[in-house]
């Protein structure tokens, strides 16, 4: 019987060794932005979605053991234009009512770099879950001057979604040659974790 043990023992803690291994990270609301661009006509549109929470265990010199979970609240979008907002919340494009959250999921992290580094996960925006690949730069982490016992680091990428593959609008506003079918999205966060 405590041979049978020790034979269990050890892939279980090489099952609980990627949570151990990587930091968790406190995403600071205040300090990070979710941004996105849509070209508009001839001109670009901004806008942003400013209510977010999200899981990120990191370690730059162990990225394999890292994951990052968030969630965005759709009717938190924010183009600084009550109207637009409107707009996008209804069924021509993001439906809020029916599907109030966008979520991503890493499943893969590598190094690239001292400070970048390779990010898959599974992207969900309305009834869609695609797969989608970027890069984040690591900002190295610093005694944070206000949060006594913790670093401050930052986060920061880029990247862009094709809004219909995810059955954002049905095609109509791009045939009129009013709304892109491209979205750039830029992710800017500062995340604490203990020293």
């Amino acid at each position: 019987m405590k041979h049978i043990t020790k034979i269990w023992i050890i892939p279980i803690i090489l099952l609980l060794a990627p949570m151990v291994w990587a930091s968790q990270w406190q995403i600071d609301p205040d300090h990070t932005e979710i941004r996105f661009e849509i070209d508009h006509i001839l001109t670009t549109v901004s806008g942003q979605f400013t209510q977010f929470e999200g899981d990120i265990f990191f370690d730059p010199d162990r990225p394999e053991t890292g994951k990052f979970n968030f969630t965005v609240s759709v009717i938190s979008v924010d183009t600084n234009n009550g109207k637009r907002d409107t707009h996008l919340r209804s069924k021509d494009f993001f439906e809020a009512d029916r599907y109030p959250e966008m979520r991503f999921t890493s499943t893969k992290i590598s190094k690239l770099s001292h400070s970048t580094f390779a990010l898959e996960g599974m992207m969900t925006i309305k009834d869609v879950t695609k797969k989608i690949q970027t890069q984040f730069k690591f900002i190295s982490p610093k005694p944070h001057p206000f949060a006594k016992g913790k670093k401050v680091g930052g986060f920061v990428t880029q990247f862009t979604i094709p809004r219909l593959d995810y059955h954002v609008g049905n095609g109509k506003f791009l045939k009129m040659g009013v709304v892109g079918s491209d979205v750039l999205v830029e992710i800017s966060m500062e995340a604490l974790t203990k020293e």
